[in-house]
């Protein structure tokens, strides 16, 4: 299985530009992994993106109590916030080989109607 790093490295979305990438691939995470039925990749994706949240939340307020800081609302906002962002880089990338036949689709639809 081939990672992807960025969405530009995906070979049907390497021709787009930024935006285009960006919004092609939602579209498609949308419709083909969020609000699909369950399989075992897509319950793995979010474990993935639960224990990765989790690892970080927790993992990062262990190290700072560690170091003798004392845990503040912002520094926990700060540790969900980075988790999250990881937690759906991680997420996002266990889906891309799953989604990369509707890419193809979704931009062949979207070339037709213009938009």
């Amino acid at each position: 299985m081939e990672i992807y790093w960025s969405l530009k490295s995906v070979p049907e979305l390497a021709a787009l530009t930024r935006k285009q990438r960006r919004r092609v691939h939602e579209q498609c995470l949308r419709r083909h992994f969020w609000r699909a039925r369950a399989t075992r990749r897509s319950v793995g994706a979010y474990m993935a993106l639960f224990l990765t949240f989790f690892i970080i939340v927790a993992g990062g307020d262990t190290i700072l109590t560690a170091l003798g800081m004392t845990s503040s609302v912002w520094i926990s906002s700060g540790l969900a916030f980075i988790g999250a962002l990881a937690g759906l880089f991680v997420f996002s990338r266990i889906a891309i080989p799953v989604l990369r036949p509707f890419y193809r689709e979704f931009i062949e639809r979207d070339e037709r109607h213009g938009v």
